[in-house]
């Protein structure tokens, strides 16, 4: 394999001797590389292989805006994930995840995150996964030097209860279609014209898709605990307010389920991150 391009010192994008453009991540491997150089292989701990062009795009956006640390938290905590519960994942779990702890670190220097909003269905129902959650938080805490409260074990959990590579085709047509008309109801309601190229686009579909995932399910989640935080939050953003209630509407009308303000909640923090990128 040849170096086309240094993300960082872990992370190279380089092409196959088919000609397959691939991520290729290892400690060090970027290390005083240049492009064309050969890539020694046992250097490498983790292939991407490239199918999609967005998906090469978002990692090298990812790798540019993130220090390394971020993703080596990620990696370790997959391969524990793989050695301890067997779990297999999709590769977008090494983005999402990536990017939902660096949005999480920023919370928490931010002041916004809470300690009562745990996500309690994937608690009750993914045992293993919560465990992952709890290790995550652990290792995050430990390399940052952080004290990020226990409730986003949950949060971590949710990342790979989504990215388990066990969904049905008939589930996955109907989560696109769901996500497609959220989309509609969004732009209607907003307004606004997003850049669907963009990183800051495919970061939210990600998290839309999530969403939709539990509704084609039919198991949102079902507690209230953050009913207070939501209204606090949402008294300032009324134009996220309206959209996450015109969604809310849409889904009671095809869907026959009511949102709980945990998931409003969850929807008010990606709209507002989308929207204000936007405006």
């Amino acid at each position: 394999m040849q170096v086309i391009k240094v993300m960082n010192n872990s992370l190279i994008l380089a092409v196959d001797s088919l000609g397959n453009e691939c991520i290729l991540m290892g400690k060090g491997i970027g290390y005083n590389q240049a492009i064309g150089n050969d890539v020694q292989l046992s250097q490498v701990e983790k292939i991407f292989l490239l199918k999609d062009k967005q998906f090469l795009l978002d990692f090298v956006h990812l790798a540019n805006q993130l220090d390394e640390t971020y993703f080596h938290i990620v990696r370790d905590i997959v391969a524990y994930a793989q050695q301890h519960y067997q779990l297999s994942v999709m590769d977008s779990l090494y983005l999402s995840l990536t990017d939902h702890i660096a949005f999480m670190v920023k919370r928490f220097y931010d002041g916004h995150l809470d300690e009562n909003f745990s996500y309690l269905d994937v608690i009750q129902c993914y045992k293993d996964e919560y465990q992952i959650g709890k290790f995550a938080l652990n290792l995050i805490n430990e390399r940052l030097a952080m004290s990020l409260p226990e409730s986003e074990a949950s949060a971590i959990a949710l990342h790979f209860v989504n990215a388990a590579l066990n969904s049905p085709k008939e589930e996955h047509l109907q989560v696109s279609q769901l996500v497609k008309n959220i989309e509609t109801v969004i732009s209607r309601s907003t307004h606004l014209i997003f850049d669907r190229d963009s990183f800051s686009y495919s970061r939210f579909l990600t998290h839309l898709n999530y969403f939709a995932k539990r509704i084609i399910q039919r198991n949102p989640f079902n507690d209230d605990k953050s009913t207070s935080l939501y209204q606090q939050m949402s008294a300032n953003l009324t134009l996220e307010k309206s959209v996450v209630e015109a969604i809310e509407r849409f889904i009671q009308q095809q869907h026959q389920l009511t949102l709980s303000s945990q998931e409003q909640f969850y929807l008010l923090i990606h709209l507002h991150r989308i929207i204000s990128e936007t405006r």
